[in-house]
Protein backbone atom coordinates (compact mmCIF):
# COMPACT_ATOMS: atom_id res chain seq x y z
CA UNK A 1 0.00 0.00 0.00
CA UNK A 2 1.03 3.63 -0.86
CA UNK A 3 2.04 5.74 1.96
CA UNK A 4 0.53 8.84 2.28
CA UNK A 5 3.34 11.66 3.31
CA UNK A 6 0.61 14.12 4.27
CA UNK A 7 -0.53 11.18 7.33
CA UNK A 8 -0.12 12.71 10.18
CA UNK A 9 2.07 9.79 11.09
CA UNK A 10 4.39 10.10 8.38
CA UNK A 11 4.48 14.11 8.46
CA UNK A 12 6.36 14.27 12.25
CA UNK A 13 8.69 11.33 11.10
CA UNK A 14 9.69 13.41 8.48
CA UNK A 15 9.89 16.46 10.26
CA UNK A 16 12.27 14.98 13.02
CA UNK A 17 14.64 13.88 9.99
CA UNK A 18 15.10 18.03 9.20
CA UNK A 19 18.39 18.79 10.09
CA UNK A 20 18.91 21.55 13.19
CA UNK A 21 19.02 24.58 11.79
CA UNK A 22 22.48 26.23 13.13
CA UNK A 23 21.83 28.37 16.47
CA UNK A 24 24.93 29.64 18.39
CA UNK A 25 23.29 30.75 21.48
CA UNK A 26 20.90 28.09 21.76
CA UNK A 27 24.04 25.23 20.94
CA UNK A 28 26.61 27.35 23.20
CA UNK A 29 24.09 27.22 26.57
CA UNK A 30 20.95 25.28 26.04
CA UNK A 31 22.76 21.72 24.51
CA UNK A 32 20.65 19.26 27.00
CA UNK A 33 16.82 19.07 25.84
CA UNK A 34 14.17 17.85 27.37
CA UNK A 35 10.53 17.10 25.80
CA UNK A 36 7.68 17.10 28.04
CA UNK A 37 4.46 15.37 28.05
CA UNK A 38 2.43 18.37 29.02
CA UNK A 39 1.94 22.35 27.98
CA UNK A 40 4.17 23.88 30.90
CA UNK A 41 7.34 22.66 32.81
CA UNK A 42 8.36 22.83 36.62
CA UNK A 43 12.21 23.75 36.60
CA UNK A 44 14.61 24.34 39.37
CA UNK A 45 16.55 27.43 39.65
CA UNK A 46 20.13 27.46 41.88
CA UNK A 47 21.20 30.11 44.04
CA UNK A 48 23.56 28.47 46.11
CA UNK A 49 25.76 29.56 48.97
CA UNK A 50 29.55 29.46 49.93
CA UNK A 51 28.48 27.83 53.41
CA UNK A 52 31.44 25.86 55.54
CA UNK A 53 30.95 22.71 57.81
CA UNK A 54 31.22 23.92 61.25
CA UNK A 55 33.41 22.91 64.29
CA UNK A 56 31.90 20.90 66.74
CA UNK A 57 32.21 19.72 70.16
CA UNK A 58 32.60 15.94 70.54
CA UNK A 59 29.73 16.66 73.77
CA UNK A 60 27.56 18.69 71.61
CA UNK A 61 24.96 17.31 69.14
CA UNK A 62 25.97 18.36 65.80
CA UNK A 63 24.09 20.99 64.20
CA UNK A 64 21.29 20.66 61.35
CA UNK A 65 21.89 22.00 58.22
CA UNK A 66 19.22 24.11 56.42
CA UNK A 67 18.39 23.00 53.37
CA UNK A 68 18.56 26.06 50.48
CA UNK A 69 20.06 26.13 47.22
CA UNK A 70 17.08 26.03 44.67
CA UNK A 71 13.42 27.21 44.16
CA UNK A 72 10.53 25.22 41.45
CA UNK A 73 9.50 27.62 39.11
CA UNK A 74 6.35 26.67 36.87
CA UNK A 75 6.04 28.22 33.29
CA UNK A 76 3.79 27.30 30.20
CA UNK A 77 5.96 26.56 27.42
CA UNK A 78 4.73 29.18 24.23
CA UNK A 79 3.36 27.89 21.18
CA UNK A 80 4.83 28.74 18.13
CA UNK A 81 3.38 27.33 15.31
CA UNK A 82 3.22 28.51 11.32
CA UNK A 83 1.17 27.60 8.70
CA UNK A 84 1.13 27.17 4.78
CA UNK A 85 -1.72 26.68 2.08
CA UNK A 86 -1.23 24.84 -1.46
CA UNK A 87 -3.42 25.70 -4.09
CA UNK A 88 -4.28 23.88 -7.49
CA UNK A 89 -2.57 26.80 -8.86
CA UNK A 90 0.93 26.32 -6.93
CA UNK A 91 1.63 23.02 -8.34
CA UNK A 92 -0.03 23.64 -11.62
CA UNK A 93 3.17 26.87 -11.89
CA UNK A 94 6.63 26.27 -12.81
CA UNK A 95 8.86 26.26 -9.51
CA UNK A 96 12.13 28.52 -9.07
CA UNK A 97 14.67 26.92 -11.28
CA UNK A 98 12.46 24.25 -12.89
CA UNK A 99 13.15 23.81 -16.65
CA UNK A 100 11.35 26.30 -18.58
CA UNK A 101 9.28 24.20 -20.89
CA UNK A 102 8.46 20.23 -20.69
CA UNK A 103 10.46 19.80 -17.34
CA UNK A 104 8.42 16.48 -17.06
CA UNK A 105 7.50 17.69 -13.17
CA UNK A 106 4.29 15.92 -12.52
CA UNK A 107 1.92 18.82 -10.29
CA UNK A 108 2.03 15.56 -7.70
CA UNK A 109 5.92 16.33 -7.76
CA UNK A 110 5.90 19.33 -7.40
CA UNK A 111 3.32 19.32 -4.70
CA UNK A 112 6.08 16.86 -2.64
CA UNK A 113 8.88 20.09 -3.47
CA UNK A 114 6.93 22.55 -2.42
CA UNK A 115 5.68 20.68 0.96
CA UNK A 116 9.43 19.87 1.19
CA UNK A 117 10.89 23.45 0.70
CA UNK A 118 8.16 24.82 3.18
CA UNK A 119 9.36 22.13 5.93
CA UNK A 120 12.62 23.45 5.86
CA UNK A 121 11.72 27.13 5.69
CA UNK A 122 9.10 26.79 8.54
CA UNK A 123 11.48 24.54 10.84
CA UNK A 124 14.50 27.53 10.49
CA UNK A 125 11.59 30.16 11.04
CA UNK A 126 11.25 27.74 14.83
CA UNK A 127 14.50 27.36 15.16
CA UNK A 128 15.05 31.35 14.93
CA UNK A 129 12.41 31.85 17.65
CA UNK A 130 14.07 29.59 19.74
CA UNK A 131 17.21 31.74 19.29
CA UNK A 132 15.50 34.77 19.87
CA UNK A 133 14.44 33.32 22.90
CA UNK A 134 17.63 32.08 24.09
CA UNK A 135 19.04 35.57 23.82
CA UNK A 136 15.83 36.66 25.89
CA UNK A 137 16.71 34.84 28.32
CA UNK A 138 20.16 35.62 28.65
CA UNK A 139 20.88 39.34 27.84
CA UNK A 140 17.55 40.20 29.62
CA UNK A 141 16.67 37.53 32.18
CA UNK A 142 12.99 37.53 30.76
CA UNK A 143 11.55 35.62 27.34
CA UNK A 144 8.84 38.29 25.99
CA UNK A 145 5.51 36.08 24.57
CA UNK A 146 4.35 38.64 22.66
CA UNK A 147 1.80 37.67 19.68
CA UNK A 148 -2.11 37.37 18.50
CA UNK A 149 -4.24 37.40 21.47
CA UNK A 150 -0.91 36.70 23.49
CA UNK A 151 0.96 38.57 26.06
CA UNK A 152 2.97 37.85 28.80
CA UNK A 153 6.40 37.52 29.95
CA UNK A 154 8.73 34.99 31.62
CA UNK A 155 11.25 36.41 34.31
CA UNK A 156 13.91 34.37 35.58
CA UNK A 157 15.33 37.14 38.02
CA UNK A 158 18.74 38.33 36.50
CA UNK A 159 20.21 40.16 38.57
CA UNK A 160 23.73 39.92 37.82
CA UNK A 161 23.82 43.17 35.10
CA UNK A 162 25.68 46.34 34.82
CA UNK A 163 27.40 49.10 32.60
CA UNK A 164 30.90 50.00 32.51
CA UNK A 165 31.33 52.97 34.43
CA UNK A 166 33.33 54.66 30.88
CA UNK A 167 31.63 53.02 27.63
CA UNK A 168 34.25 51.47 25.89
CA UNK A 169 33.37 53.89 22.59
CA UNK A 170 32.65 57.21 24.51
CA UNK A 171 34.96 60.03 23.10
CA UNK A 172 38.12 60.35 24.78
CA UNK A 173 37.24 57.34 26.93
CA UNK A 174 39.54 56.36 29.81
CA UNK A 175 38.11 53.06 29.69
CA UNK A 176 39.72 49.78 30.10
CA UNK A 177 38.39 46.99 29.19
CA UNK A 178 40.68 44.05 30.38
CA UNK A 179 39.82 45.64 33.67
CA UNK A 180 35.89 45.82 33.14
CA UNK A 181 35.88 41.92 31.67
CA UNK A 182 37.85 41.26 34.92
CA UNK A 183 35.74 42.88 37.23
CA UNK A 184 32.71 41.39 35.30
CA UNK A 185 33.82 37.73 35.21
CA UNK A 186 34.70 38.17 39.45
CA UNK A 187 30.95 39.19 39.53
CA UNK A 188 30.16 35.64 38.22
CA UNK A 189 32.24 33.88 40.29
CA UNK A 190 31.20 35.43 43.49
CA UNK A 191 27.15 35.66 42.76
CA UNK A 192 26.66 32.58 40.83
CA UNK A 193 29.71 30.40 41.35
CA UNK A 194 30.33 29.64 38.02
CA UNK A 195 33.95 30.39 36.27
CA UNK A 196 33.04 32.13 32.77
CA UNK A 197 34.98 31.07 30.05
CA UNK A 198 32.75 32.82 27.24
CA UNK A 199 32.33 36.69 26.79
CA UNK A 200 30.29 36.68 23.68
CA UNK A 201 29.86 40.45 21.93
CA UNK A 202 27.98 42.43 19.72
CA UNK A 203 29.73 44.11 16.73
CA UNK A 204 29.86 47.42 18.16
CA UNK A 205 31.00 46.19 21.83
CA UNK A 206 33.73 44.18 19.86
CA UNK A 207 34.77 47.23 17.61
CA UNK A 208 34.91 49.76 20.92
CA UNK A 209 37.16 46.57 22.82
CA UNK A 210 40.02 46.44 19.79
CA UNK A 211 40.34 50.12 19.63
CA UNK A 212 40.72 50.40 23.24
CA UNK A 213 43.05 47.61 23.15
CA UNK A 214 44.91 49.31 20.72
CA UNK A 215 45.41 52.78 22.92
CA UNK A 216 45.78 51.24 25.74
CA UNK A 217 48.73 49.21 23.69
CA UNK A 218 47.46 45.62 25.08
CA UNK A 219 47.42 44.16 21.88
CA UNK A 220 51.31 43.42 22.26
CA UNK A 221 50.72 41.89 25.83
CA UNK A 222 50.60 38.12 25.05
CA UNK A 223 49.96 37.55 28.65
CA UNK A 224 46.97 39.48 29.08
CA UNK A 225 45.55 38.92 25.53
CA UNK A 226 45.56 36.47 22.17
CA UNK A 227 43.51 37.84 19.53
CA UNK A 228 42.99 36.28 15.97
CA UNK A 229 44.75 38.49 13.35
CA UNK A 230 41.96 37.29 11.35
CA UNK A 231 39.07 36.05 13.30
CA UNK A 232 37.52 32.47 12.20
CA UNK A 233 34.11 31.96 11.16
CA UNK A 234 32.57 29.64 13.20
CA UNK A 235 28.72 29.73 11.87
CA UNK A 236 26.93 32.59 9.72
CA UNK A 237 27.12 36.25 11.64
CA UNK A 238 29.78 34.15 14.17
CA UNK A 239 33.20 34.85 14.57
CA UNK A 240 36.08 33.55 16.95
CA UNK A 241 38.05 36.77 17.26
CA UNK A 242 40.75 34.89 20.22
CA UNK A 243 41.61 34.66 24.24
CA UNK A 244 41.57 36.78 26.79
CA UNK A 245 44.18 34.86 28.90
CA UNK A 246 43.28 36.68 32.09
CA UNK A 247 40.49 36.05 33.09
CA UNK A 248 40.70 32.76 30.68
CA UNK A 249 37.65 34.10 28.07
CA UNK A 250 37.15 33.02 24.57
CA UNK A 251 35.78 35.90 22.86
CA UNK A 252 32.72 35.49 20.09
CA UNK A 253 31.58 38.52 17.92
CA UNK A 254 27.78 37.36 17.28
CA UNK A 255 26.61 39.28 14.20
CA UNK A 256 23.52 38.03 13.98
CA UNK A 257 19.59 39.76 12.90
CA UNK A 258 16.37 38.89 12.62
CA UNK A 259 12.97 40.88 11.67
CA UNK A 260 10.79 41.80 14.60
CA UNK A 261 7.34 42.08 12.67
CA UNK A 262 4.99 41.37 16.57
CA UNK A 263 6.22 44.17 18.40
CA UNK A 264 4.99 47.08 16.33
CA UNK A 265 3.01 44.82 13.35
CA UNK A 266 2.86 47.91 11.16
CA UNK A 267 6.36 49.16 11.74
CA UNK A 268 8.70 45.85 11.29
CA UNK A 269 12.30 46.46 12.54
CA UNK A 270 15.20 44.94 12.29
CA UNK A 271 17.25 43.29 14.99
CA UNK A 272 20.70 42.26 16.39
CA UNK A 273 20.12 38.44 17.80
CA UNK A 274 22.73 40.37 20.46
CA UNK A 275 21.60 43.80 21.18
CA UNK A 276 23.57 46.30 20.42
CA UNK A 277 26.53 47.11 22.69
CA UNK A 278 26.37 44.21 24.97
CA UNK A 279 28.29 41.69 26.36
CA UNK A 280 27.75 38.21 27.64
CA UNK A 281 30.05 36.71 30.24
CA UNK A 282 29.26 32.97 31.16
CA UNK A 283 30.37 29.95 31.57
CA UNK A 284 29.23 27.14 28.63
CA UNK A 285 28.62 24.44 31.64
CA UNK A 286 26.37 26.36 33.09
CA UNK A 287 23.01 24.44 33.92
CA UNK A 288 20.57 25.51 31.02
CA UNK A 289 17.74 23.20 29.70
CA UNK A 290 15.56 24.10 26.16
CA UNK A 291 12.16 22.18 27.16
CA UNK A 292 9.53 21.57 24.57
CA UNK A 293 6.15 20.61 25.41
CA UNK A 294 3.46 18.36 24.19
CA UNK A 295 1.63 18.92 21.16
CA UNK A 296 -1.53 17.91 19.93
CA UNK A 297 -3.24 17.99 16.83
CA UNK A 298 -6.60 16.28 15.58
CA UNK A 299 -6.17 13.50 13.10
CA UNK A 300 -9.79 13.39 10.79
CA UNK A 301 -9.06 9.87 10.04
CA UNK A 302 -9.87 8.14 13.14
CA UNK A 303 -11.38 11.31 14.56
CA UNK A 304 -8.98 11.49 17.49
CA UNK A 305 -6.64 13.94 19.23
CA UNK A 306 -2.77 12.98 18.73
CA UNK A 307 -0.53 14.11 20.94
CA UNK A 308 2.99 14.27 19.86
CA UNK A 309 6.51 14.55 22.05
CA UNK A 310 8.95 16.48 20.33
CA UNK A 311 10.94 19.67 19.17
CA UNK A 312 8.59 20.01 16.32
CA UNK A 313 4.88 18.77 14.82
CA UNK A 314 3.53 18.72 12.04
CA UNK A 315 -0.43 18.64 10.38
CA UNK A 316 -1.81 18.81 7.36
CA UNK A 317 -5.25 18.76 6.16
CA UNK A 318 -7.60 19.39 2.95
CA UNK A 319 -10.51 21.94 2.22
CA UNK A 320 -13.08 21.57 -0.62
CA UNK A 321 -14.14 24.88 -2.80
CA UNK A 322 -11.78 26.28 -3.51
CA UNK A 323 -9.34 23.64 -3.52
CA UNK A 324 -6.12 24.08 -1.18
CA UNK A 325 -4.01 21.87 1.38
CA UNK A 326 -2.81 23.25 4.80
CA UNK A 327 0.54 22.38 6.01
CA UNK A 328 1.49 23.64 9.56
CA UNK A 329 4.58 23.25 11.69
CA UNK A 330 4.30 23.56 15.47
CA UNK A 331 6.01 23.82 18.28
CA UNK A 332 6.49 24.44 22.31
CA UNK A 333 9.81 25.34 23.15
CA UNK A 334 10.85 27.54 26.37
CA UNK A 335 14.62 27.63 27.11
CA UNK A 336 15.57 27.99 30.84
CA UNK A 337 19.13 29.31 32.43
CA UNK A 338 18.71 27.48 35.76
CA UNK A 339 21.63 28.67 37.57
CA UNK A 340 20.56 32.33 37.73
CA UNK A 341 23.20 34.97 37.98
CA UNK A 342 25.61 32.34 36.78
CA UNK A 343 26.64 34.98 33.67
CA UNK A 344 26.77 38.94 33.41
CA UNK A 345 25.17 40.89 30.81
CA UNK A 346 27.20 44.36 30.76
CA UNK A 347 26.60 47.36 28.28
CA UNK A 348 29.78 48.21 27.02
CA UNK A 349 29.40 50.20 24.08
CA UNK A 350 26.52 52.41 23.00
CA UNK A 351 23.04 51.36 22.65
CA UNK A 352 21.63 53.16 19.24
Amino acid sequence: MAIDLFDPITLSAMVRQLPDTPQFLKNMFFRNRVTEPTTKVAFDVYKGKRRVAPYVSMRAKTPVAQKIGYTTNEAETPLVAIKDVTTIEDVLKRMPGEVLMNSGTSPQERGMELLAATMRDYDAQIGRREEIMCSEALFEGVIHVKGEDVDYDIDFGLSNTGTASVLWDAASSTADPIKDLQTWAQECIIKGYKTPNVCIMSQNAYDAFIARCIDRGYMNQWHLLNLESEPQIMADGVYFAGRLRMPNLRIYVYNQYYIDDWTTPSTPTEKNMVPKGKILIASDSMLSTLYYGVLAYSDPLTRTITSVMGTRGADSWIEKDPDRRYFRMSSRPLPVPQEIDSWYVATAAATT
